[in-house]
């Protein structure tokens, strides 16, 4: 027996230390990457970049994909998706629902005015007529758990062509978010952050014509190639992020553009720090780009719902049943705000108003369905959780309106357009760099994957809302 315990233990020494070695291998296989470069590309699909890699050169996304590990199945967790819910998804590996980001612009129920996500008064906007900060955002970002592991030695960059989208994609204490505004065409920053606006940023040059995307990502991959040459990105054992937002339309040009601009800075970021050293992750945001299909010439049914004639309709509907009083506070994006307050001093049960007023919405041309605030809050099925996860209670509105397919949704007011958009588009997840080995997988696979999966390479918590798993 115990010559049985003896070739017992020295097996469980001998499978102990090759687990060990073997671990120690893979450490050394797949070393902390000291830069990582997360790229956001609004409105690209599997599709497009499938039919168009022929026309890519060698080191952009051909390299990207031939070299990396790709996704090609992947989509957002919620519907409907939108730049600002999409961005703050990825980098915080949760849903609106939790993270507080459901739309770009939402009405403020104090001054029912609309506002965007990212408004702050409480700092001061610099070089724009637009301050901004993310105090909007609810739960922990990446780049906040690589500040708090590090004690702020790690560096957290972020850039973008619209505000919204670069600071959404920084953390709550990142080094500095930059945007080009819209109306000055100068780079732009907040005071929220605790950098200023550097002098190296390359200048832009006033055109007469109509800016398009393309002139937009040249702009910004530019400013990137900067910011690691500058701050000396990647240069310490301490990882590092650089989160850019680029975008493009359906057309092959705004691929084959933005190609050339992923190409310069992989390149150079790959002279600087080494690729055994980089971990480039590259996605889309589950927007469909635009298209402009005419739905009369197809026979296929079709039609606009005046989302503002609806609201005061409901007013008049709400004020025949109930006392006289503005019930109907405003609408904004696919939702109608009540004014529940009102109805609470009038003694007035809120979940019956929300009832007849979903049913009074149900009965106009367009609508395919209404959803209540306290349907989604106690959403049980899989078509109600995938609303609910694009709904946030603080920010959102009390009904939520689904218009039928091929049916447009319009705000006269605002002139805010909105089209069906039920489920999220199809895109990519590709990582490519350190420890990487090539492989595509088309299982189906969510984008809050991406924030777990940074965290894990760089050895850091992930946020502190995000349950979902690492892709590797």
């Amino acid at each position: 027996m115990r010559d049985n315990l003896l070739k017992f233990n020295r097996r469980y020494l001998t499978a102990t230390l090759l687990a060990i070695i073997s671990t120690g291998l893979q450490a050394q296989q797949n070393p902390k990457p000291r830069l990582v470069i997360n790229i956001v590309i609004n409105q690209m699909t599997s599709e497009c970049l499938d039919s168009y890699s022929g026309y890519f050169e060698e080191g952009g996304f051909r390299r990207l994909i031939e070299s990396g590990k790709v996704f090609a199945t992947a989509t957002m967790p919620f519907a409907p998706v939108d730049i600002a819910s999409a961005i703050t998804s990825i980098y915080t590996g949760t849903t609106p629902y939790y993270n507080g980001i459901a739309n770009s612009q939402w009405l403020d129920r104090h001054s029912l005015k609309v506002v965007s996500c990212v408004d702050d008064s409480k700092y001061s906007a610099v070089g724009t007529y637009s301050s901004g900060s993310a105090s909007n955002v609810l739960s922990s970002m990446i780049g906040d758990e690589l500040k708090a592991k590090t004690e702020n030695r790690g560096k957290v960059y972020a850039i973008a062509a619209k505000r919204e989208a670069a600071i959404l994609s920084a953390c709550h204490y990142a080094n500095c978010a930059f945007w080009i505004d819209d109306i000055t065409r100068r780079w732009s920053t907040s005071t929220y952050y605790p950098e200023e606006l550097p002098n190296w940023l390359p200048n832009i040059e006033k055109q007469e014509d109509e800016i398009n995307l393309s002139q937009n990502n040249y702009l910004v991959a530019n400013a990137a190639i900067s910011c690691i040459a500058n701050f000396s990105l990647g240069k310490d054992d301490d990882s590092d992020i650089l989160a850019l937002t680029f975008d493009v339309s359906d057309e092959l040009a705004t691929y084959k553009e933005l190609d050339k601009d992923i190409s310069r800075l992989v390149k150079m970021a790959t002279s600087a720090v080494g690729e055994e050293n980089l971990l480039v992750i590259t996605t889309g945001t589950g927007l469909y780009p635009p298209q402009n299909i005419d739905y009369a010439q197809l026979r296929i049914p079709h039609g606009t719902y005046y989302i503002n004639r609806s609201a005061k309709l409901l007013e008049l509907y709400l004020n025949a049943i109930y006392d006289q009083g503005k019930y109907v506070e405003g609408c904004m994006n696919n939702q109608i705000y009540l004014n529940t307050k009102l109805a609470e001093q009038k003694k007035i049960e809120v979940s019956e108003m929300l009832n007849r007023s979903q049913m009074f919405l149900l009965e106009s041309s367009g609508v395919g369905d209404v959803f209540t605030k306290h349907q989604l809050l106690t959403a049980g099925s899989d078509m109600l959780a995938t609303m609910r996860n694009s709904f946030n209670s603080n920010t959102c509105g009390d009904l939520i309106i689904v218009t039928q397919p091929g049916w447009k949704l319009l705000n006269e007011e605002n002139k805010q357009e909105i089209k069906p958009n039920t489920t999220s588009a199809t895109f990519p997840i590709i990582i490519w760099g350190s420890g990487i080995k090539p492989e595509r997988l088309e299982t189906h696979v969510s984008a809050e994957r991406i924030s777990p999966t940074i965290s894990k390479a760089i050895r850091i918590r992930a946020p502190n809302a995000c349950v979902a798993t690492p892709l590797i």
